[in-house]
C-alpha cells in the first residue's frame, strides 16, 4: 500500500503543461499536448526527437459540444501514429457492415461522411470536412435529449432517477438540458451530485476557458454562464455533497429527485445505497453506460422493478473515419490495435500498418536516413568554406556534438587548434598534366609512366630527381610512394598547389 508521503513525492514529479506548449524531456524528446476533443483536458501528444516524430492518438472526438475541438493540424506528417482509440471496437454490427461495403460503393449517401482515403487527387485539407463535421455531436445531443425526456417521464410519475456515470462532458450536457426542461415546465425537482470531487470539478469547468469549445468561449466574452449548471446552483436546484452522510444532505433531500454519483460498476460509492433504496420501485429510473457490463453489475440487486436505460455515448473516432483521418495526417507508419486489423483499408494508401497487442514488442526500421544538425552561431561565423562546385561548399571545424531541446547541435569546442599549425585536408580530382607541370616548376625531373597516358582514368607520374618517387593518381585517391622525406615533401607541396585544401 502506498503511504501519503509516497503519493505526495510522486505528485511533485508531475509537470503540468498547456495546450500547444512544448516541453523537453531528458534533452532529446520534445513533447506537446493538443486537445483530443473528448473531455476537458484530454490530450493527444506529439513526441519529437532528432530521429523520429511520433503521434500518440487516444480516444478523440473531432467536434465537441463542450471541450476544445480535436486539433489535427499539430499532428500532420509525423513519422508514426500510435493509434490507441479502442472505442471503434465497440461499434455496432450495422456500422461495421457499412464500413466493409464502402470500398465497393462510395455513392451511398449514408456513407458520404465516412468516406475513405480518396484517389481523386484531392489535397489533404479538402478531406477535413469529411472528418470534422457536426454529425457525431448532433447525434450525441439528440441521444442526451432522449435521456432527458426519459428522466422527466420518470420524475413526472413520482420516481427518482439515479445516474452513475463518470463522464464529465456527458454530465455537463445532461445538466444543461435538464436545466432547460426545468425552466420550461412547472416541475420542481432537486438535483444532487454526490461525489468527493463534485465541488472541485464544477469549479474547474469555470476556470479553464481555453479548454472549452469556441461556442463556450464566446459565452465567456459575452458575460454569460459557460454551462447550464451555473444557473441551477444559483437558483438552489442543484446541490453538491461529498458523501451521502454529508451535513445538510438530509435537510435538502426530497423525493422524487435526480442523483448523479459514482460508481458506474455499482459496487462502491453512493450508487450502491441508492440503488438498494430504489431497485424495487418501477417508477424510478437507472441510467447506465453501455459497455460497462450492466447485466453483471445489476445481479446483486435482483429482482429489479426499476426501469434501466442503457445508453452509449460518443467515446472516440468511429471506425469509418479512421481512413480519412489518416489521409489528413499523412504518417509513414500507423500502429493499430490488433482488433482494428479488419476494419481499416490497407489498399492504395502511402503509409504502412503495424498491429500491436498486449505484451508484443514491435520494431520499426530507421525512419530518417539523414540527420539534421544545427550549428551554434559562434561556430557558424568561424567557418571558412571552400567551394567545391556550383552546389557544394566544404569547411573544416572542430566542435562537440550536443543534444538539446530534441535536436542535435554542434557547439564550439573548449579548445580550438592553432590554424597556422593545422595540416590542410585536400580534396578534388587531380589533373595529372597540372601535377606534372607543378613538379617540373620545382626543378624535379619527372614524366608519365611508359604504360600510362595523361588522359587515362588512372595514371602514374615517375620522379627520378632529386630522388626516386612514384605518384599514383586514381579518381578516388592519390598516393605518393617515396623513401626520401625531402623529395616526398616537395611532391606534397606540388600536389597542394593543384588541388583545393581546407
Amino acid at each position: 500500500m502506498s503511504c501519503p508521503g509516497n503519493v505526495e513525492e510522486c505528485m511533485h514529479k508531475v509537470q503540468s503543461v498547456k495546450y500547444g506548449e512544448e516541453v523537453c524531456f531528458n534533452g532529446i524528446f520534445m513533447l506537446k499536448a493538443s486537445s483530443s476533443g473528448l473531455e476537458l483536458g484530454n490530450s493527444t501528444w506529439t513526441i519529437q526527437s532528432p530521429r523520429a516524430s511520433i503521434t500518440y492518438l487516444p480516444s478523440s472526438v473531432f467536434v465537441s459540444a463542450h471541450a476544445l475541438d480535436f486539433d489535427y493540424s499539430s499532428l500532420k506528417e509525423n513519422d508514426v501514429i500510435l493509434f490507441s482509440d479502442f472505442s471503434s471496437l465497440n461499434d455496432t454490427d450495422e456500422d461495421n457492415e457499412k464500413l466493409n461495403e464502402h470500398s465497393m460503393d462510395e455513392t451511398d449517401s449514408s456513407l458520404c461522411r465516412y468516406s475513405v482515403f480518396r484517389d481523386d487527387g484531392a489535397d489533404a485539407d479538402e478531406r477535413v470536412p469529411f472528418v470534422c463535421n457536426n454529425d457525431d455531436i448532433t447525434e450525441e445531443i439528440e441521444r442526451i435529449s432522449f435521456i432527458c425526456s426519459c428522466i422527466f417521464g420518470a420524475v413526472k410519475s413520482g420516481g427518482s432517477v439515479l445516474i452513475p456515470i463518470g463522464r464529465l462532458g456527458v454530465i455537463l450536457l445532461l445538466l444543461e438540458l435538464i436545466s432547460e426542461m426545468l425552466h420550461s415546465s412547472s416541475l420542481k425537482v432537486p438535483i444532487f451530485v454526490i461525489s468527493e470531487t463534485a465541488e472541485e470539478i464544477f469549479a474547474f469547468t469555470n476556470t479553464l476557458p481555453e479548454w472549452l469549445c469556441k461556442s463556450r468561449q464566446e459565452k465567456l466574452f459575452a458575460g454569460e454562464a459557460l454551462f447550464g449548471h451555473v444557473e441551477l446552483l444559483k437558483e438552489g436546484k442543484l446541490f453538491l455533497f461529498p458523501h451521502l452522510h454529508s451535513k445538510g444532505l438530509l435537510a435538502a433531500w426530497k423525493e422524487p429527485c435526480i442523483v448523479l454519483c459514482p460508481h458506474w460498476s455499482l459496487r462502491l460509492g453512493p450508487a450502491v445505497h441508492l440503488l438498494r433504496r430504489w431497485h424495487a420501485d418501477k417508477r424510478c429510473l437507472l441510467v447506465v453506460e453501455q459497455g460497462n457490463g450492466a447485466e453483471l453489475s445489476l445481479k446483486p440487486f435482483m429482482p429489479l422493478a426499476i426501469q434501466v436505460l442503457e445508453c452509449s455515448f460518443l467515446s472516440g473516432v468511429r471506425a469509418g473515419k479512421i481512413d480519412p483521418l489518416l489521409g489528413v495526417l499523412k504518417p509513414k507508419f500507423v500502429m493499430l490495435p490488433e482488433g482494428l486489423k479488419s476494419r481499416c483499408s490497407i489498399k492504395g494508401v502511402p503509409w504502412s500498418f503495424l498491429y500491436y497487442s498486449k505484451g508484443k514488442t514491435i520494431e520499426l526500421s530507421n525512419l530518417r536516413e539523414d540527420i539534421e544538425v544545427h550549428l551554434a552561431t559562434d561556430v557558424a561565423f568561424r567557418l571558412q568554406p571552400r567551394q567545391l562546385n556550383e552546389t557544394t561548399a566544404v569547411a573544416r571545424l572542430r566542435t562537440k556534438l550536443l543534444v538539446s531541446n530534441g535536436r542535435y547541435q554542434l557547439a564550439s569546442a573548449e579548445k580550438q587548434p592553432d590554424q597556422s599549425k593545422r595540416h590542410l585536408l585536400h580534396c578534388s580530382t587531380i589533373d595529372p598534366g597540372r601535377l606534372l607541370s607543378a613538379l617540373r616548376e620545382k626543378g624535379m625531373v619527372c614524366s608519365f609512366a611508359a604504360d600510362d597516358s595523361p588522359t587515362a582514368s588512372e595514371s602514374s607520374v615517375l620522379v627520378t630527381s632529386p630522388g626516386d618517387a612514384l605518384v599514383r593518381i586514381t579518381p578516388d585517391t592519390t598516393v605518393i610512394y617515396c623513401d626520401d622525406e625531402r623529395t616526398s615533401n616537395q611532391i606534397y607541396d606540388a600536389l597542394s598547389s593543384v588541388c583545393k585544401g581546407i
